[in-house]
């Protein structure tokens, strides 16, 4: 076995496997993410002194707010959306207990398809190779939910059943670089860091993240074609079926996956970053 060789490749999600390729309907979001909360709220004989549209909406302010005061304190901290649901309730005289928030945070998270995502278009090809191959593949996301509130939205991609782990920064309560989602994600496979590799779109969420627990590193550039150093990765690709190919997985380029994505480099990607 080649000495780069490894056991576990490991996926960030947004652009990495999928893009938003439209913008979501914010309205239309947060409609669905209060529908959910209204037989809660009967149930519990809650009245909620304003509009789910208002309740939401103040949630999802509040949850800006603490992102952008964590960021600026440098604690990779995720928001904590039942802490938020429980303040807004209370602002409003409405008070509940912490689980009946984290029933709320659960019952009111929705599909990604929701917010407008696509999958590139050889995410699929290149995670069945991945897997008939024999390797395990883990997702570690920076998202605010858990990994089991993830898997319905990797369902309805098409993600889960090649996912051996799933891991989110609301499994642990820290963004990455923050090394609890990635050493999360190597014990649910387990493996040992060096024997899995992460494949992400961030230089320092995924790249240093990873490279700072024992990882091997992925950087995955989506067309930009002058980014900024990255010290931390070990390759370089712009397409996932370029992974295919890479020593880590010694199979000396050999893929039945498409040689390069459809997707267009062209686009303006790099205003995404």
């Amino acid at each position: 076995m080649d000495a780069d060789r490894v056991k576990a490749i490991v996926f960030d999600v947004g652009n990495t496997l999928w893009f938003q390729a439209r913008s979501p309907d914010m309205a239309e979001i947060q409609r669905l993410q209060g529908e959910p909360l209204l037989p809660l709220f009967a149930a519990w004989g809650v009245t909620l002194p304003c509009s789910m549209s208002e309740f939401v909406a103040a949630v999802v302010a509040a949850g800006d707010e603490m992102e952008r005061v964590e960021k600026q304190r440098d604690t990779f901290r995720e928001v904590d959306i039942p802490f938020l649901m429980r303040g807004a309730l209370a602002v409003r005289e409405v008070h509940i207990t912490p689980e009946q928030a984290r029933e709320m945070w659960r019952a009111s998270w929705i599909l990604e398809r929701q917010f407008g995502v696509q999958l590139y278009p050889d995410a699929l090809d290149v995670l069945r190779e991945l897997k008939q191959a024999g390797l395990l593949v883990g997702i570690n996301t920076n998202r605010p939910c858990t990994g089991d509130m993830h898997l319905p939205g990797l369902r309805d991609m098409g993600i889960a059943p090649y996912a051996d782990a799933v891991v989110c920064s609301g499994d642990t309560g820290y963004l990455k670089p923050h090394p609890s989602t990635f050493k999360l994600v190597l014990e649910k496979l387990a493996v040992a860091p060096h024997e899995a590799a992460m494949v992400g779109d961030l230089a320092e969420a995924d790249m240093r993240g990873a490279k700072a627990v024992g990882m091997r590193t992925v950087w995955k550039l989506n067309g930009r074609y002058d980014p900024p150093p990255c010290p931390d990765a070990d390759y370089q690709i712009h397409d996932l079926a370029e992974l295919l190919a890479l020593p880590l997985l010694d199979r000396g380029g050999r893929s039945s996956a498409p040689a390069e994505s459809l997707t267009p480099h062209d686009d303006g990607n790099a205003d995404r970053y």
